[in-house]
């Protein structure tokens, strides 16, 4: 396991994003109440501790708003990385390396 405070910053921020959609696909994955979206809770409440955090509305829209651009791109015209496999959205990828 790499040390934090040895990766650069786009290293520790990809590691962040790695780790939080880990924990939303496993948190979807599980969605007690059975709610139609639970992604939607979860961004949410991201915007809303982003906004406690001392982030403005207009740097947290203008972030989601270039992800959101910035998909198709990434996502080479798939809806999903995989239609078929729940599988692929709870395993950790970086412990099955170890």
């Amino acid at each position: 396991m790499v040390d934090q405070d040895d990766l650069p910053w786009e290293g520790q921020c990809a590691d962040a994003a790695y780790t939080f959609a880990l924990r939303c696909a496993e948190l979807s994955a599980r969605n007690p109440h059975n709610l139609p979206a639970p992604l939607n809770e979860i961004i949410g409440t991201l915007m809303t501790e982003l906004w406690d955090r001392n982030f403005s509305q207009t740097d947290i829209r203008v972030a989601f708003d270039a992800a959101v651009r910035g998909m198709p791109r990434y996502a080479a015209g798939l809806e999903r990385r995989s239609p078929t496999s729940t599988r692929l959205a709870t395993d950790d990828w970086r412990a099955a390396d170890g």
